[in-house]
């Protein structure tokens, strides 16, 4: 069965240190194995792909990109290119127009058949007095210039077109002007509702493909985590999009994180729904794409993965097992089920704790792919360090409901303080497990200098650690349990 999106890929197009030659070589290999078809080169941090758009790249990196182009060949892998000029491009230039072109016609040289022009995070008025003079708007400029470059290019080549209002489902003036005024062949992408659209439904799709008069190609930003972001480690799966996107939208492409080879979780299980949306399982494609890059440690990955499946799309999603085990503890207590029912309960997740904290030394030694341990390590050592927070909580439940003597439950309770207090972020910053404790997803609906806003969806995510809850909730479960009798407190 074929699949009903003709572009299935990655936009290697996040803010932060951009993949090395050996990264993206390897990306190829992964996206012609899963039956995917484009990588797009877009990395918004290097100079000459943005803020430098005008200085050529060197023979050699222009070497690097003929190179990717020809495995990209081997592997049935599209390599399209990316410029983003709008920080400071004139549109009216004539000169800024041919550089624009001469730079797109050198990936075309080296073998390229798509180039996307990048108009987005760029200011949304138009900058120059002899813009102002040409043009009778932003989108006016950006249709002129883009129209210009698609006759600039040979007939083969692919355009597409980023433009800087990019989320949404609204129609606007610019759009309806865009999509009155571009070249019918020319793509044009959108990433959802907001920036990281935690759901995308076929609806709002056809409401900005009507606008836009053309099928849309998704810039969909899973699981990218640039920005505020970062702390996250974004292993779900991919998630929340509607089987009949196909309908209107041309292609999907994800941006991923910095970190190549993590990111390859959300990609694999996307290739899953791209290939046939209509019978995708996300959890089946998880625990695939789990099992596929975990290699050498499986069972240990898996378990490391399943707590860094937090997202917009997952909010409630931490550890599930995890999180109905411990339910199962909490509803016990509340029950006012007796002290032998409360530590079967707590025996039960003594295993699951016992395999999480065994995880880290798993991979460690055995996790073939020792390029992704290191891109994870930070969050290794997160992850080991909140499950002994929870082991300890667990430890003080069940010295609460151990019976015996009162003095030296109490005064395990001290050795509990230092054991489950929350670890120190290292020099890089926070790296959240097991849910974030602040974090910030940009869900804006606007990006218009006069409209610019947060939508609907959830933005700011706050107190979501499983390991704070099962802390908070050990901690009043035991001082209840362990407060003095009242004949001694006076009562």
């Amino acid at each position: 069965m074929s699949s009903p999106f003709r572009w299935r890929g990655v936009v290697e197009g996040y803010y932060g240190p951009a993949y090395t030659p050996a990264d993206r070589l390897d990306w190829i290999a992964k996206l012609g194995r899963w039956g995917m078809n484009l990588y797009v080169y877009a990395p918004k941090d290097d100079p000459l792909h943005r803020a430098q758009w005008r200085t050529p790249y060197s023979a050699e990196a222009m070497a690097g990109f003929a190179e990717l182009v020809r495995a990209g060949d081997d592997a049935g892998v599209a390599v399209g290119f990316a410029v983003s000029p709008g920080l400071s491009m004139v549109y009216s230039s004539e000169e800024d127009r041919r550089l624009l072109a001469e730079k797109c016609r050198r990936f075309v040289d080296v073998g390229s058949r798509f180039v996307a022009l990048c108009l987005d995070d760029v200011p949304t008025t138009l900058a120059h007095e002899a813009d102002r003079a040409a043009f009778g708007g932003l989108a006016e400029a950006h249709a002129s210039v883009t129209n210009a470059l698609r006759a600039a290019l040979p007939d083969d080549v692919v355009l597409w077109l980023v433009p800087t209002d990019y989320v949404g489902t609204a129609p606007t003036s610019d759009l309806e002007q865009l999509g009155e005024r571009l070249d019918p062949r020319i793509e044009v992408g959108w990433t959802g509702r907001t920036v990281v659209s935690p759901t995308i439904r076929a609806g709002e799709a056809a409401r900005r493909a009507a606008t836009l008069r053309r099928k849309l190609l998704v810039w969909d930003n899973v699981p990218v985590s640039d920005g505020p972001m970062r702390p996250m480690l974004h292993l779900g799966p991919y998630r929340g999009r509607d089987p009949g996107l196909a309908e209107h939208v041309s292609g999907v492409l994800l941006n991923p994180m910095q970190h190549a080879r993590a990111s390859a979780i959300a990609v694999r299980t996307a290739a899953a729904y791209l290939a046939d949306p209509a019978r995708y399982d996300p959890e089946a494609a998880w625990r695939a794409a789990c099992e596929e890059l975990g290699a050498g440690a499986r069972a240990a990955f898996l378990d490391f993965a399943a707590a860094h499946r937090f997202s917009p799309s997952a909010p409630d999603d931490r550890d599930r097992e995890l999180e109905d085990a411990f339910a199962a503890l909490r509803g016990c207590t509340e029950a006012g089920a007796t002290d032998v029912a409360v530590r079967a309960a707590a025996d039960a997740l003594e295993p699951l704790l016992a395999r999480r904290l065994a995880a880290a030394d798993a991979l460690h030694k055995e996790l073939a792919d020792r390029d992704l341990l290191r891109e994870i390590e930070p969050w290794i050592a997160s992850h080991h360090a909140e499950t002994k927070r929870m082991q300890a909580a667990l430890d003080l439940i069940r010295q609460a409901v151990s019976g015996g003597a009162r003095l030296p439950r109490v005064l395990s309770f001290f050795g509990f303080a230092a054991r489950s207090a929350a670890p120190s972020p290292g020099p890089t910053g926070p790296h959240w497990s097991y849910g974030p404790r602040r974090i910030l997803y940009p869900q804006l609906a606007s990006l218009r200098d006069d409209e610019a806003g947060f939508g609907d969806d959830p933005a700011l995510f706050e107190d979501r650690c499983l390991a704070d809850e099962v802390v908070a909730f050990a901690t009043r479960f035991a001082l209840a349990r362990l407060r003095a009798p009242a004949a001694v407190r006076g009562g």
